[in-house]
Formats: structure tokens, sequence, C-alpha cells
């Protein structure tokens, strides 16, 4: 009867060794996931606003283009009119 007593108490304060070592290095596990998390996410948020920038400045540039194009043609158009009323 001993031995059977002295396997479940080994089984017993096995696993609860294995819980406290389980536990210390999932805390360390977790936080180095976090880290590498963090710094993923930073990376990702400076390449979004890099992105964004770039976007800005071409769709600034084609709007830019665009009124100018615009004015351009009106300013010739009104020419033309003017021409032709003779004015």
């Amino acid at each position: 009867m001993k031995k059977g007593g002295s396997f479940f108490w080994g089984v017993f304060l096995g696993t609860i060794a294995g819980l406290i070592v389980g536990m210390i290095l999932s805390t360390k596990k977790e936080e180095k996931i976090k880290n590498i998390l963090d710094k993923k996410t930073e990376e990702l948020r400076d390449n979004l606003q890099k992105i964004g920038k770039k976007i800005g400045k071409k769709v600034h540039k084609i709007k830019s283009d665009f009124e100018s194009k615009w004015k351009k043609n009106k300013i010739e158009n009104m020419d033309q009119v003017e021409d032709e009323l003779g004015t």
C-alpha cells in the first residue's frame, strides 16, 4: 500500500512542480510575444504613415495639375469667346 501512496504523491508533487515551472516560463513567453507584437505593430504603423504621406503627396499633385489645366483651359476658352464676340 505504501508504494501506491508514494506513486500518487509523486504524481501530485510532479504536477504542482510542472504547473509552477509552466507559469514561470509562460509569463516570459507572453512578455516576449508581447514585445514582438509591439515592435511589429509599431513598424506597421510607421509603414502605413509613410504610405499615407506618399498617397497624400500624389493626390495633391494630381489635384494641382488638374486645377492648373482647368484654369488654363478655362482662360483659353474665355479668349476664344472674347475673340468671337469681338470684345
